[in-house]
């Protein structure tokens, strides 16, 4: 079937109206798709210029589907999940023996990197495309295979924990030797790097949980959380590295440095720790499991992790 093109109006216009629909929220919705608000605004005009009436009622609240928004909302999410979800079996269709995996730089980095070459050693007929990002993967519309993610994942979606994470300090093995035996953590920089809200470790709330209040609320405490002589490193990465070189210590989770404990590179100042609220799961869309290199690969790295968080 040949639709004519003044049949529909643009993707680009659908995609607004589901997200604005959603969100109750021009701003919103334009942050979500990565547009200005001013973009969202023209794409809603085009597309009730097209439909002949008004799609939403703005006020400075928000944004409310008007009688015909909501008329047209179910046919716009059904046809674009449709139009998604038949992409994504197409690419599917002719990815066999390869995968894409996306994952957060840190966890990327830091423990799936150096153990990928084992499995592409043991498993040379199938190849792994890893990209590393904070953004979520739309794992429905086929942009990853498999996803490793910090917090679980929707009901939609297969998702299983790797291992339990605990946060806690490190620091070179030269530091710790020097440390005093009270206000240890005075005796050198806390390090931090610029996407620290990612990961969600923050040395104030880490000190609270662990000596109590009272400890965050000593003055010189205070004076140590609040220096930033030490500059913010660029990435999680950097800061482990100057970690390891002595410049301070790093608060971690426990699958993040991994390899460098059992190494001797870094070291475990104290023996306190907290189990985290956070942990890493491998996620996937169901239907992606059914390919046997997917498959495959999520075996592996299940456990893999099962096995380092046993050990």
């Amino acid at each position: 079937m040949i639709v004519n093109s003044t049949a529909l109006p643009s993707l680009t216009c659908l995609r607004a109206f589901v997200a604005v629909a959603e969100l109750k929220n021009f701003t919103r919705a334009a942050e979500a798709l990565g547009l200005t608000q001013t973009a969202v605004s023209h794409q809603i005009a085009q597309l009730e210029e097209f439909v002949g009436k008004p799609v939403f009622v703005r006020s400075r609240t928000g944004a409310v589907l008007t009688p015909a928004g909501r008329t047209l909302r179910p046919a716009v999410e059904g046809g674009l999940a449709l139009l998604r979800d038949g992409v994504a079996t197409a690419r599917r269709a002719g990815a066999a023996g390869r995968l894409t995996l996306q994952t957060t730089p840190e966890f990327g980095a830091q423990w799936l990197a150096p153990r990928l070459e084992g499995f592409l050693r043991d498993n040379p007929d199938i190849s792994v495309n890893l990209s590393m990002d904070y953004r979520r993967a739309d794992l429905k519309a086929g942009e990853a295979d498999l996803a490793v993610w910090l917090g679980g994942a929707s009901p939609e979606l297969d998702s299983r924990r790797l291992r339990l994470e605990e946060e806690f300090p490190v620091c070179a093995p030269d530091v710790a030797k020097t440390l005093p035996p009270t206000k240890a953590f005075c005796a050198a920089p806390l390090l931090r790097y610029r996407g620290g809200r990612h990961t969600v470790l923050d040395w104030e709330r880490w000190l609270v949980q662990i000596y109590g209040e009272a400890l965050a609320k000593d003055a010189r405490i205070a004076r140590h959380l609040d220096d930033r002589s030490t500059p913010e490193f660029e990435t999680f990465s950097a800061m482990l590295d100057a970690c390891r070189a002595g410049a301070g210590f790093a608060l971690v989770r426990s699958s993040l440095v991994a390899d460098d404990l059992a190494a001797g590179r870094l070291v475990r100042p104290v023996e306190e720790a907290i189990l985290s609220d956070l942990h890493h799961y491998i996620v996937a869309d169901r239907a992606a499991l059914d390919r046997p290199e997917v498959r495959v690969f999520h075996d592996w790295i299940v456990a893999r992790a099962h096995d380092d968080g046993s050990s």
